[in-house]
């Protein structure tokens, strides 16, 4: 054998994907990060607003915010369902597009553009803030369809109804689709529909959530999302 067939045996085989015709994207880091800085002021927005509206203390805040995200997986959801909360304005307390700093992404563009198919947003955030950050990083007419927390009728991702929402709304064969996420239990319900499954995990965002026996639920794992786009066989 050659030198060079010798390298070409080692190098590792780039995942296959050429089954994938609907590409599904969670928003917050995923298509997009942020740092530490902006996330500890994304959740003081949180803290703030559940500080305001329930005239509550802000340890007390603290405890409602991580009790309604774990419960019912976002804390939206849960203000709704125990406070009846609106959710336009909740959305337009704890959004700030302008703290994120986003600018044009060409590297993103250029692996999302090189995917056959259909892309989809699939956020337990607003959609109107979803086109915004689309709009920003310059990839907004590369998609499809922006399922939102109000399309999915404020029953977030991991809960079931999210993703019968998302299959309803995007129309796709979910064993010819897959989903990016950065949280691993909001993959666990994709893979048992037939999803291929992709962790975007770079230590931040909610890859910190912990699941059972990751590997029957994971397929891919990446923390550069431009370059894992690029390496795939489509």
């Amino acid at each position: 054998m050659s030198g060079a067939a010798q390298v070409d045996a080692k190098r590792p085989v780039p995942p296959d994907f050429s089954h994938v015709a609907t590409w599904v994207f969670d928003l917050d880091h995923t298509l997009y990060t942020f740092n530490e800085a902006q996330h500890a002021e994304m959740e003081e927005r949180i803290y703030r607003y559940v500080q305001r509206h329930f005239d509550l203390p802000r340890d007390a805040a603290w405890e409602m915010q991580k009790h309604y995200l774990k419960e019912y997986g976002s804390t939206l959801a849960g203000l709704m369902v125990n406070q009846k909360i609106d959710p336009d304005a909740y959305h337009d307390d704890i959004n700030d597009i302008e703290a994120l700093e986003l600018t044009r992404d060409d590297a993103l563009r250029a692996g999302l553009a090189r995917l056959p198919g259909r892309r989809l947003v699939f956020t337990n955030n607003c959609g109107r803030f979803a086109h915004a950050v689309l709009t920003r990083l310059g990839v907004d007419d590369l998609f499809e369809t922006i399922v939102d927390a109000k399309a999915m009728g404020f029953v977030p991702k991991p809960k079931a109804p999210a993703y019968a929402a998302l299959l309803a709304l995007g129309k796709f064969d979910p064993k010819g689709a897959a989903l990016f996420d950065d949280s691993p239990r909001n993959l666990v319900p994709a893979r048992a529909l037939g999803m291929t499954t992709v962790w975007f995990n770079d230590g931040k965002g909610q890859s910190y959530w912990r699941i059972d026996n990751p590997a029957l639920h994971i397929d891919h794992e990446t923390d550069h999302l431009p370059t894992f786009l690029q390496s795939i066989r489509i």
